[in-house]
């Protein structure tokens, strides 16, 4: 695995799988001798940061990735779809003349960031201001912005908004999470009471250059929709491995991460939550409540296995899928377990009450080869 594509400055966000990626691997590999190919189609079904999918890519020769949200599309196109000598030596050129922008201006002073998110004053934040980032960070997001809508090539432009959602992802005042950010009582403050984590709020916005794989691939797909439509949607037994690292909790990613499909839009939301800003027409996922998460999902398996020789299914202990529920939705088919323990993420305030260790599952999972009389 090449440690510089799987690993490069990626979305920060819960439930991103990088600690687990040589478990992952070796899981795929696995499938890839008991296959007796040289190499596999792979689809990961809920891509989000996509560090799985480019920690698989040496097993792969063709490639199909889908997430629900606008942000994680735009990361699995920037990191996936590698551009052309020409088109690289061009996509430098505006990371550079991104970066002038950002170091010395001249800003765009009324973007939705700095007017919505931010303080008009780092140093002096007023009751009643969000403050995600640092009124210099606002700034510099809402420029570079309006640089890729203004100055970037249209085929170019998810190789120059991906490394800004990044580092938007990143350089911000909260936990990890833009359900809310870190006050001192009632007022906004960079790093909450205790001053957390300045070095990474207040540094200023830079972007880097994205990294691509040295792998030939014959082809990669990437959709944005709803999982369950889009695998119902494929040609059947043409991917040798579907991975599904669904929703697991009531948390949903489209609230979440919210901030990063603003940032895409680069306009001001029609309607916005009241303190946190977070528009009314997010995303919701069938797998973050349990009354639809277990139809979702068993429906969700019936179509992988009709596309796929093998799903790879990540879920964990904490999951509103339980134990008892897995049983049944497994009944139908082949499935070998494994179990890998790890640090629980506890950085927002309504995760604090997590355990210290989380145990991820990974199901391997085959259908039953039907004998006919």
């Amino acid at each position: 695995m090449a440690d510089t594509f799987t690993f490069q400055p990626m979305l920060t966000c819960i439930g991103n799988k990088r600690k687990l990626i040589p478990h992952i691997h070796e899981i795929a590999d696995q499938i890839k001798t008991r296959l007796q190919k040289p190499r596999l189609t792979i689809m990961d079904a809920f891509t989000g940061s996509g560090v799985v999918i480019r920690g698989l890519i040496d097993l792969c020769d063709r490639v199909y990735t889908n997430d629900l949200e606008n942000y994680a599309h735009l990361m699995s196109r920037c990191f996936l779809e590698t551009p052309s000598a020409t088109a690289q030596s061009r996509i430098a050129h505006h990371i550079e003349r991104m970066n002038q922008f950002a170091e010395s201006g001249p800003y765009k002073l009324d973007g939705p960031i700095s007017r919505l998110y931010a303080p008009q004053n780092t140093d002096d934040i007023k009751v009643g201001e969000r403050c995600f980032y640092t009124r210099e960070n606002a700034l510099i997001i809402d420029t570079l912005r309006q640089y890729v809508a203004d100055a970037v090539e249209p085929e170019l432009v998810p190789y120059l908004l991906v490394p800004l959602l990044v580092k938007a992802s990143i350089h911000t005042n909260t936990a990890g999470v833009f359900k809310g950010f870190y006050k001192d009582g009632e007022v906004g403050c960079f790093g909450g009471k205790a001053r957390n984590a300045l070095s990474r709020i207040l540094k200023p916005i830079r972007v880097e250059m994205p990294v691509w794989t040295t792998q030939q691939l014959e082809s990669v797909q990437c959709f944005c929709g709803d999982s369950n439509q889009v695998i119902r949607d494929l040609a059947p037994k043409d991917i040798d491995i579907i991975y599904l690292d669904p929703p697991y909790n009531q948390h949903p990613y489209g609230s979440n991460y919210f901030m990063l499909n603003v940032i895409i839009d680069n306009q001001e939301p029609v309607a916005l939550s009241r303190v946190s800003g977070i528009p009314t027409n997010w995303n919701k996922s069938n797998y973050n409540s349990r009354k639809t998460a277990i139809a979702a999902m068993r429906d969700l398996l019936a179509d992988s296995l009709a596309k796929a020789k093998y799903v790879v299914l990540s879920y964990n202990n904490e999951g509103i899928i339980e134990e008892a529920d897995w049983v049944q939705i497994f009944e139908p088919y082949i499935v070998e377990k494994r179990e890998i323990e790890y640090d629980t993420f506890k950085g927002s305030r309504n995760l604090q009450d997590r355990s210290d260790k989380v145990m991820e599952i990974m199901y391997i999972i085959t259908a039953k080869l039907v004998v006919v009389p």
